[in-house]
C-alpha cells in the first residue's frame, strides 16, 4: 500500500534546518520590517501649513487635510520638543476629534526664541520637507492699541462652519487667522495686530484696506473690505469673492476670479535670495563679498562649506538685503553657500548655491563669470643699434561672460478654485512635508507575526516527521 504524504517521516536533520530557517528568516523580518513599505496615507498629509498670529508668547498654527482626521504639534525651544498641543477645538474636550482645517494655538511661549515642532496628522508626523518647522517669537512691545475688531457672517445652506479658518492681512502687516463659528459667525481682534517685521503693532489708517482668505471644505472666499467696513463687514456667502471697496453689495463672482487683490508673495518667501554668487560663478576674490535679500530686519544664518566649514549669522537691514564677507581666505576649488531664514509667514527657507574660486595666477577657464580681464604688459623696447626702440603689438583679450541663471522659490497658490487660468488670490508659499516613522510600526509588527508563523509551520513538520502525533 502506498504511503501518502502525512504517512511519511521527514528525517530528523532536514526538520531541524526547517526550523532553524524559521527563526532565521523571522530574525531577518523583525530587523529588516521595512520590506513591507507602507505610505502614509494621501489624506492625512498637511496641506498649506501656516504660522500666523505670531506675537512674543505665541503662535498659531493651520493648515488643510483632504480626509478628516486626527491632528496635534509636538514643539519645543530646542529639537528634543517635548509638549504637544492639541486642536483650539479639542482643548478642554474628553475626545479628540477629526478635521479636514485644522487649527493649534501655541500659549505661553517665551519672546525672541525659536521653537521647533512636527505636525502628528492622522497616524503619521511631518516634518517640513525633512527638517523641523521653526518659527521665531516677536520681542514684547508693550500694550496693544484700541484699533476696534473684525466682525461678520458666513451664509451657507445651514452647514456647520466650525472647521472654517479665516485669514487676513493688510499691505506691510503680519498675517493673523481665526476660527468660525458652528453658525458662520466671527470676530478678529485687531488690536494685536503688528508689522511684518513683528517689530511693532501696526498702525491702521483711514485708507486701510483688509484683505481676507476664507477657507472651508466646502468652499472658499475672497473677501476685500475698508477699515471703515469691518463692523460689520457685509454677509458673504461662502464659495463668492467680494470687493466690498466698490460698495456695500458688490456682485460677487466665483472664488477665484477676482486679480484686484494683492498677492502674499511680496511679504513671504519671493524675496528670499542669494544675489552673489550666481549659480555655478566663479570667483577670484579668495574673500568674496556675499549679498542676498531677505525679509527685513530678520536674522540669516549662512553656511559656507569650504575645507573648513564656516557657520555664522547675519541681519537683515530694514530693507531686507544682508551682505557677509569672511575674515579668511577660501581654498581653490568648489563650494556651496546655503542660507538659513524664516519667510513672512513664519516658514523656515533654505537656498544654496554653488560657486567655484581660483587661485591667484591660475589659468582661468572661458566663461567664467566674474573675471576681469587682465591686460597683457605692452613689450618692452628692445635694444638694437639704432636709437629707436622696437614696440612689439600686444592684442587686449575680449572678457567672456556667461549670465547666470538665477534661483527661483516656486510659491504655491493659497487656493485655485478656478477652472479657468485666471490669476491666483492671496498667494503665499507652502510647507513641504515628509512623513517622520511612527512608533509602534505596524510593519515591522507584520513581520515579527509573519516570521513566528513560519517558525510554527516548521515546528509542525518537524514533529509529523518524529511520529509524535498523528493527523
Amino acid at each position: 500500500m502506498r504511503k501518502n504524504f502525512w504517512d511519511r517521516r521527514i528525517p530528523t536533520l532536514f526538520g531541524i534546518l526547517v526550523i532553524v530557517i524559521g527563526v532565521g528568516v523571522t530574525t531577518f523580518l523583525v530587523n529588516k520590517g521595512v520590506i513591507f513599505v507602507s505610505k502614509a496615507a494621501p489624506g492625512q498629509e498637511p496641506q498649506n501649513v501656516r504660522i500666523t498670529n505670531i506675537s512674543d508668547n505665541s503662535f498659531t498654527v493651520s493648515y488643510l487635510t483632504s480626509d478628516s482626521v486626527t491632528g496635534s504639534l509636538s514643539y519645543g525651544s530646542d529639537k528634543k520638543l517635548g509638549q504637544n498641543a492639541l486642536d483650539d477645538r479639542d482643548q478642554g474636550q474628553s475626545t479628540i476629534k477629526t478635521y479636514k482645517s485644522h487649527y493649534f494655538s501655541v500659549r505661553n511661549l517665551k519672546p525672541t526664541t525659536t521653537y521647533y515642532f512636527t505636525i502628528t496628522s492622522g497616524s503619521t508626523s511631518y516634518y517640513n520637507n525633512g527638517s523641523f518647522f521653526l518659527v521665531t517669537t516677536g520681542a514684547s512691545i508693550g500694550s496693544p492699541s484700541d484699533q476696534k475688531p473684525i466682525v461678520g457672517k458666513i451664509i451657507t445652506d445651514g452647514n456647520n462652519l466650525s472647521d472654517t479658518v479665516i485669514y487676513l492681512t493688510t499691505a506691510d502687516s503680519q498675517v493673523i487667522s481665526a476660527l468660525v463659528k458652528s453658525d458662520g459667525s466671527y470676530l478678529i481682534p485687531l488690536n494685536s495686530v503688528r508689522n511684518s517685521t513683528l517689530t511693532s503693532y501696526f498702525n491702521f489708517s483711514s485708507d486701510s484696506i483688509l484683505r481676507m482668505l476664507i477657507i472651508s471644505p466646502m468652499g472658499n472666499s475672497n473677501v476685500s473690505a475698508s477699515i471703515n467696513q469691518i463692523n460689520p463687514i457685509p454677509p458673504v456667502i461662502l464659495g463668492k469673492d467680494y470687493d466690498f471697496t466698490q460698495g456695500q453689495n458688490p456682485i460677487s463672482t466665483p472664488s477665484g476670479s477676482l486679480s484686484s487683490f494683492p498677492s502674499l508673495t511680496s511679504t513671504s518667501s519671493a524675496n528670499i535670495k542669494i544675489t552673489s554668487p550666481t549659480s555655478g560663478q566663479g570667483l577670484t576674490d579668495q574673500k568674496p563679498e556675499f549679498k542676498g535679500t531677505a525679509v527685513p530686519n530678520k536674522d540669516v544664518q549662512i553656511i559656507i562649506h569650504s575645507d573648513s566649514q564656516i557657520n555664522t549669522t547675519v541681519k537683515t537691514d530694514s530693507s531686507g538685503n544682508w551682505s557677509y564677507r569672511p575674515t579668511t581666505p577660501l581654498s581653490p576649488g568648489q563650494h556651496t553657500i546655503s542660507i538659513i531664514t524664516t519667510d513672512a509667514s513664519g516658514l523656515v527657507k533654505t537656498l544654496t548655491e554653488s560657486f567655484t574660486v581660483y587661485a591667484a595666477g591660475t589659468q582661468l577657464p572661458n566663461g567664467t563669470t566674474t573675471i576681469s580681464p587682465t591686460p597683457i604688459p605692452s613689450a618692452t623696447p628692445l635694444p638694437t643699434s639704432t636709437p629707436t626702440p622696437t614696440v612689439l603689438p600686444t592684442a587686449t583679450p575680449t572678457p567672456l561672460v556667461t549670465v547666470a541663471a538665477t534661483p527661483v522659490i516656486t510659491v504655491t497658490p493659497f487656493i485655485d478654485n478656478s477652472a479657468s487660468a485666471t490669476p491666483t488670490i492671496f498667494a503665499s508659499p507652502t510647507a513641504s512635508v515628509s512623513p517622520l516613522p511612527a512608533s509602534g510600526n505596524p510593519n515591522i509588527i507584520l513581520a515579527g507575526f509573519m516570521g513566528i508563523g513560519i517558525t510554527i509551520f516548521a515546528a509542525l513538520l518537524f514533529l509529523l516527521s518524529r511520529g509524535s502525533f498523528t493527523i
